[in-house]
C-alpha cells in the first residue's frame, strides 16, 4: 500500500470514527466515559498520523518549478490524499472523485463532460491540516472536563459531541461546496442538544434556541450564496464542448486554421471547489483577456498592412479578425460588469451565515448566552473550533469564490464592523464580572482582528490568520477549559466571589497564567507570531480605502485592550485577598487541580508555548495554499486597476527536482515560446539553463516532463 492510499484511508477515518464513536458511545451504558475517553485518544492518534503523513508533501509543494513560477494552476485548491480518486496528487488533474452522492441530472454524460453531481470530495491541504489537528486536540480535554460535571444520561452526552465532531471536521475537510454546507449546518444540531439539554443554568433552553434561529438563518442566506456561485460560474467550453482556461477563443472549422475570436461558452455547472476557482478566474477576467487578444490582433494588422509582399485577401483576412476581436471585446465588457454585480449580492450572501458563526459585531448576540449556559466543556469545543466555521468559511469560500467583492468590500464594509467589535468586545470584556463572559468577549475581540486578516487579502494576513485560528482556539479553548476548575469546585465563575487563588491553588494559578499570557500575545507564546503576521498584512498599501491604515490601528489597540482585560482578571482573582464561595461539597475543601485535570491543561499549555518557540513548521505547510489566494487577491487588485497581472515571484531551484529523461526534454525545450530541456531555450526561451519563457496565449501547463 502507497503513502498515498494510507493517506486516503486515514482522511476518510477522521471523519467515519466520529460518526461510529457517537453510534457506540451513546449506548455504552455505564462505561460510556471511558469509552468516550479512549474513541477521544484514538481520534486524536489518527490526527496524529494524518499530520505526520501530510506534512512531507505540503512542504514540497513550496519546492516546485510550478509553484515558483506563479502558474494558473496555483490559482486552484489542490488537495492531497483524496478519497475515491486514485490519481490523486498536488498536481492532481480534474477537481472530481469517483464517489458520487447526489445525481442532479438523469441525461448521460457526454465525453469529456460532467452533469452537476454532489460528490464526496475530502482532502488535505495546508488551511485545514492544522485546523482538523486542533479539533482532534480539543476534543479529548472536553471528554475529561465533563467526566464528573456531566451526571444526567452521560453516554447520550458523549454521543451528541462526537457528532459535533463529525461535523466539523467534516466541513474542514470538504472540497465540494455542498457538502461543506451539509457538514457546516450538521454542527447546528449537536450544539443545540447539548446547550439546551445539558446546560448550566435555567436559560439554557433559551440560550439554545437564540443560537439555534441565529445560526441558521445566516446559514440559509449562505446556502442562497453557495448555489448562485455555482449558477454564475458554470464551466467554460469551446464549440465542441471541450473545456478552456480562457474566456476568449479562436474559432474555426474543425481541423482548420482558427479565423475570428469568439466568448466561450457557458458549460456544465459544477460543485468541485477546485473547479469553481478555475472557472471563477476565467469569467472574472474576460475583459481583461479581451483587451490582450485585440491588442495582440491590432499589431497583427499593422504589421501585416505594412508587410512587403501581402496581399489584399490577407489584409482583409487580418481586418476581419480585427473586427471579431473587437466585437468580443465589447462582449467581455458586459460579461465583467455582470460578473461584478453578481459577486456584490453573492458576496453579502456567504457573508451573512459566516459573520453569525464567527461571530462578527452586531451578529454577536447569541455568543454570551451560549457560551454562559452551556456546559464548559461543550464551550471549549464552541469556542475554540466551532467559531473558526465562520472564519474558515471565509478563507475557503468567499476570498477565492467572488474574490473582486471581497477585495472591494471586505475591508471597507466588513471590516470596519470587525474593528468597531474589536473595540466593543474588549470593553465588554473589561465590565464583565463573570470570567466566562471575559473569555467569551475576549474571542470575539480576537476573531475580529482574524477577519480583517483575512480580507487584507495578502500572504502575511492569510498566513498570519489561518495560525492564529489554531492559536485561538488553542488559547480561548484552554482558557475555558480551565475554568471548568472552578466550575467543578464552586458552580460559579463570577469574579467578585475570588480572591488570593495563587496561593490556594497554585498550580492552577500557573497553568491560567501561562494561557493569560498566551491569549494577550506575549512573545514566546503562540499568539503573538500570528498577531503581528496578520497585523503586518494590515499595513498593505495596496488595498483600497483611506482607512485601511485606520482598521491597522484600531487591531493594535484590540491587543493593548486584551492585555488589560486579562491582566485585571488575573489580578482580582489571583492577587487580591484570599476569599472564595461555598465549595460543592462544604466538608471536603477543594483541592488543586488533580492528575486527570493537569493533564487536559498542561498539554494545552505546553502546544502553546510550542507554537509559539517554533511556529515554521506550521507556517511551511500553509505556504503553498496560502500562495493560492494571494494570487486571486493580487489577480483582483490587476482586474481592479485595469492591469495585467503578472506573478512577480522569483524562481528558484527546487531541493528535489523532477528526473527528465531525453524523451521528456527534448533539445530546445517542450514548446513554442518555452523553456526547459537541453539549454533551457528553444524558440522564444530564455538564457540558458534559466527559467522558462511565457508561452503564447491559451491554457499554461507544466513543462514536458514536470510532475
Amino acid at each position: 500500500m502507497t503513502i498515498h492510499a494510507v493517506g486516503r484511508v486515514l482522511v476518510l477515518l477522521l471523519v467515519l470514527v466520529p460518526l461510529v464513536s457517537a453510534a457506540v458511545v451513546s449506548v455504552s451504558g455505564c462505561v460510556a466515559r471511558r469509552v468516550a475517553l479512549l474513541a477521544a485518544l484514538f481520534n486524536l492518534g489518527l490526527a496524529a498520523a494524518v499530520v505526520g503523513v501530510a506534512i512531507p508533501a505540503l512542504g514540497y509543494r513550496t519546492e516546485t518549478s510550478a509553484y515558483q513560477r506563479g502558474d494558473s494552476v496555483l490559482q486552484r485548491f489542490q488537495p492531497e490524499y483524496v478519497p475515491g480518486d486514485t490519481a490523486s496528487r498536488s498536481d492532481g488533474a480534474d477537481g472530481r472523485t469517483e464517489w458520487t452522492l447526489l445525481h442532479l441530472s438523469s441525461a448521460p454524460n457526454a465525453p469529456g463532460r460532467f452533469a452537476p453531481d454532489v460528490q464526496l470530495f475530502l482532502g488535505i491541504d495546508g488551511l485545514n491540516l492544522w485546523l482538523v489537528a486542533l479539533a482532534a486536540v480539543m476534543l479529548p480535554p472536553a471528554v475529561l472536563i465533563s467526566w464528573e460535571s456531566v451526571t444526567d444520561r452521560p453516554g447520550a452526552f458523549y454521543g451528541w459531541l462526537f457528532l459535533l465532531q463529525a461535523g466539523l471536521v467534516g466541513a474542514f475537510l470538504s472540497f465540494d461546496v455542498m457538502l461543506f454546507y451539509v457538514f457546516f449546518e450538521l454542527t447546528l444540531i449537536p450544539a443545540f442538544f447539548l446547550i439546551g439539554r445539558w446546560g448550566v443554568g435555567s436559560g439554557r433552553r433559551d440560550a439554545a434556541r437564540k443560537f439555534f434561529l441565529y445560526t441558521l438563518a445566516g446559514s440559509l442566506l449562505t446556502l442562497l450564496g453557495v448555489v448562485g456561485v455555482v449558477l454564475t460560474n458554470p464551466t467554460p467550453v469551446d464549440a465542441l464542448g471541450r473545456r478552456v482556461s480562457e474566456a476568449v477563443i479562436q474559432s474555426g472549422p474543425p481541423n482548420q486554421p482558427a479565423t475570428d475570436w469568439v466568448m466561450a461558452k457557458r458549460g456544465p455547472l459544477t460543485f468541485s471547489l477546485p473547479d469553481l476557482m478555475g472557472n471563477v478566474q476565467v469569467w472574472a477576467a474576460a475583459e481583461a483577456t479581451a483587451n490582450v487578444r485585440l491588442a495582440e490582433v491590432e499589431q497583427f494588422v499593422t504589421t501585416e498592412r505594412a508587410r512587403p509582399g501581402a496581399t489584399a485577401e490577407q489584409v482583409r483576412a487580418a481586418e476581419r479578425t480585427l473586427d471579431s476581436a473587437r466585437r468580443v471585446q465589447a462582449e467581455a465588457q458586459q460579461v465583467r460588469a455582470k460578473h461584478l454585480a453578481a459577486q456584490f449580492w453573492l458576496f453579502i450572501a456567504l457573508m451573512a451565515g459566516f459573520m453569525v458563526k464567527v461571530p462578527i459585531w452586531p451578529f454577536h448576540t447569541w455568543l454570551p448566552a451560549a457560551y454562559g449556559e452551556a456546559p464548559t466543556g461543550v464551550v471549549v469545543l464552541l469556542s475554540a473550533v466551532m467559531a473558526k466555521l465562520g472564519t474558515f468559511g471565509i478563507l475557503r469560500l468567499v476570498l477565492p469564490l467572488v474574490p473582486d467583492a471581497a477585495l472591494a468590500y471586505g475591508l471597507p464594509a466588513i471590516g470596519s464592523l470587525a474593528a468597531f467589535g474589536i473595540v466593543y468586545a474588549a470593553l465588554c470584556a473589561y465590565a464583565s464580572k463573570d470570567m466566562k463572559m471575559v473569555i467569551a468577549y475576549s474571542s470575539v475581540s480576537h476573531l475580529g482582528f482574524l477577519v480583517l486578516a483575512l480580507f487584507a487579502f495578502n500572504k502575511e494576513g492569510l498566513t498570519g490568520a489561518t495560525l492564529h485560528m489554531v492559536n485561538h482556539g488553542l488559547s480561548t479553548g484552554a482558557l475555558f477549559a480551565v475554568l471548568g476548575f472552578l466550575t467543578d469546585r464552586y458552580r460559579t465563575t463570577e469574579m467578585a466571589k475570588f480572591g488570593g487563588l495563587m496561593g490556594r491553588f497554585p498550580r492552577f494559578a500557573v497553568l491560567t497564567f501561562v494561557l493569560c499570557l498566551a491569549s494577550v500575545g506575549l512573545p514566546g507564546l503562540n499568539n503573538f507570531v500570528s498577531e503581528m503576521l496578520m497585523l503586518g498584512g494590515l499595513f498593505d498599501a495596496r488595498n483600497p480605502g483611506a482607512g485601511r491604515l485606520g482598521l491597522a490601528v484600531v487591531a493594535a489597540v484590540g491587543i493593548f485592550l486584551s492585555a488589560w482585560y486579562t491582566l485585571t482578571m488575573l489580578q482580582r482573582v489571583f492577587f487580591n485577598p484570599v476569599k472564595e464561595p461555598e465549595p460543592v461539597a462544604p466538608d471536603a475543601p477543594a483541592r488543586d487541580v488533580s492528575r486527570r485535570e493537569f493533564f487536559a491543561f498542561g498539554s494545552l499549555a505546553g502546544l502553546c508555548l510550542l507554537l509559539g518557540l517554533v511556529p515554521q513548521p506550521v507556517i511551511n505547510t500553509l505556504a503553498a495554499d496560502v500562495r493560492v489566494l494571494s494570487n486571486i487577491g493580487d489577480a483582483a487588485r490587476a482586474r481592479a486597476a485595469g492591469v495585467r497581472y503578472v506573478s512577480d515571484e522569483p524562481l528558484v531551484v527546487p531541493s528535489a527536482p523532477a528526473v527528465l529523461t531525453k524523451q521528456a526534454a527534448p533539445k530546445g525545450g517542450g514548446q513554442k515560446g518555452g523553456g526547459g530541456g537541453k539549454g533551457g531555450g528553444g524558440k522564444g526561451g530564455g538564457q540558458k539553463g534559466g527559467p522558462p519563457a511565457l508561452p503564447p496565449a491559451g491554457p499554461k501547463g507544466p513543462p514536458p516532463g514536470e510532475e
